[in-house]
């Protein structure tokens, strides 16, 4: 939760989901001990004491040495930094707490475990660690783990502004409200940090800028004074139009951290079928073993859509992952994502079929309702599936109808070929009409094309209706 909200210095509301205990899992095979005799150890201690130096919150070098030194296994994060912890590395210490952290639901915000988690964050913050320092006080601001404190948290922010840290210069705009608009830009305070380098600033401020050249403008200040972001950024909006240059940003991007650039470039280098042309015009080539050490290092450090790519690619055995179902649950189930609706409604599906845990439909059917209620529109689908069928619930098609209608009203085109579909055969409640039928077709045509008339032929061929994850 933490260390992706600091990047972007932005706080974020949290929408706390249903929470589940994690399935059990097979523990890794390679244990703290075993970790501190590998060659590659030194070389991650290296990577995490440089970031104590730097008071960085950037672990991507010591998780991509991991990731490479274990050819990609997903729990020897945990176990390293467990190995480099007990060496009283504070990094690491951080690392762990900040984990520990990451999933709590409203109701135990105040729990004795979790007391106790803040509290480890907060002697770390003693220590000057700026990363924990603004972790504790976003802890304070919220109430994790410690009574609602506001002055405390402004006061542990100014702390670590002392030290002259980018980011806690920035945070301390930020939550304080002196960088709200693009405007803010003319402010003493924030025109001084831009003078300063700190590219925190001028990337939030690119955000913040309404014009596209202006956007642009900014982003090459952030990008020049050392923005990873910037430099993605920049890559992205040149992708199409420019992609050698795109290329040459985008690796940066990668040498700098970015767990979006990982997630970019890993995409390109599993392309293997050479289906996306700009990437071959950039002159990436396929390197299936690169891209996912590159994907499970972007999705050890929280990045969404690594952990979802990686998820469906255990569970149907794409980019040549063998299918692993409990490998799946384990992406799906990202202590710093779970509470996302994506991963929730990944999970849920993985509950009601039993795939990699225990089957708990009770539990499934609860996070799709939540995902649901918060206008999540996969969620919807899936949740109006399970109406129509009855497999896990009472059949109900009207309640089925009312969640596709608000999964349709949210964007997403193929609810209205589902509902063409029930609406045709009729059942639970609900009366066929192959006009209405029609007319839910026709409107899935517009976005859809051809394609929606096709899914539709195999719903009625089939005479049934289980949307995949």
């Amino acid at each position: 939760m933490f260390t992706h909200l600091l990047r972007f210095c932005v706080i974020f509301p949290i929408i706390w989901m249903g929470m589940l205990t994690a399935a059990p899992s097979t523990p890794s095979t390679d244990s703290p001990s075993v970790a501190t005799a590998h060659p590659k150890y030194n070389e991650f201690c290296t990577a995490l004491q440089k970031q104590v130096k730097e008071n960085s919150a950037d672990f991507g070098a010591a998780i991509l040495c991991v990731m490479e030194a274990t050819d990609g296994d997903e729990r020897a994060v945990d176990t390293w930094m467990q190995a480099a912890a007990k060496q009283g590395n504070v990094a690491a210490e951080h690392w762990l707490a900040n984990m520990a952290l990451s999933e709590i639901p409203v109701d135990k915000a105040l729990s004795p475990e979790v007391r106790a988690s803040y509290q480890r964050l907060a002697k770390l913050a003693e220590k000057g660690f700026v990363p924990s320092m603004l972790d504790a006080s976003m802890c304070l601001r919220q109430g994790i783990g410690v009574q609602k404190d506001e002055a405390a948290a402004n006061k542990m922010i100014m702390e670590a502004c002392k030290s002259g840290n980018f980011m806690a210069r920035t945070h301390w705009l930020v939550s304080t409200g002196r960088m709200e608009f693009f405007s803010s830009r003319t402010k003493a305070e924030v025109d001084s940090e831009v003078k300063r380098g700190n590219y925190f600033v001028m990337f939030r401020l690119s955000n913040l800028a309404s014009d596209p050249a202006e956007k642009v403008e900014w982003l090459k200040k952030a990008a020049e004074a050392g923005s990873p972001d910037a430099y993605y950024a920049l890559s992205a909006i040149n992708s199409s139009k420019l992609p050698k240059e795109s290329r040459v940003l985008l690796e940066e991007a990668v040498r700098l951290h970015n767990p979006d650039a990982y997630f970019a470039m890993a995409s390109g280098l599993l392309d293997v079928k050479g289906e996306n042309a700009s990437v071959r015009e950039a002159g990436i080539q396929p390197d299936p073993k690169r891209g996912i050490i590159l994907l499970k290092t972007a999705a050890a450090l929280g990045h969404l859509r690594s952990c979802l790519s990686l998820g469906h690619g255990y569970l149907k055995g794409l980019f040549g992952l063998p299918k692993d179902p409990q490998k799946a649950y384990f992406y799906f189930n990202h202590p710093k994502l779970r509470n996302t609706v994506a991963l929730a409604t990944a999970r849920a599906y993985m509950l009601l079929h039993g795939m990699g845990v225990p089957q708990d439909n009770a539990a499934g059917i609860k996070l799709l309702e939540n995902a649901a209620n918060v206008g999540h529109a996969p969620a919807s689908i899936m949740l109006a599936a399970e109406y129509f069928s009855g497999n896990h619930v009472k059949a109900d098609a009207r309640k089925a109808s009312q969640l596709l209608t608000d999964a349709a009203a949210a964007g997403a085109s193929q609810a209205y070929v589902y509902l063409a579909y029930i609406t045709a055969k009729g059942g639970a409640g609900l009366p066929a009409d192959a006009s209405m039928a029609r007319s839910y077709l026709r409107l899935a045509s517009l976005d859809m094309g051809d394609k929606a008339k096709q899914l539709y032929d195999q719903l009625i061929i089939k005479d049934t209706w289980e949307p995949e994850l």
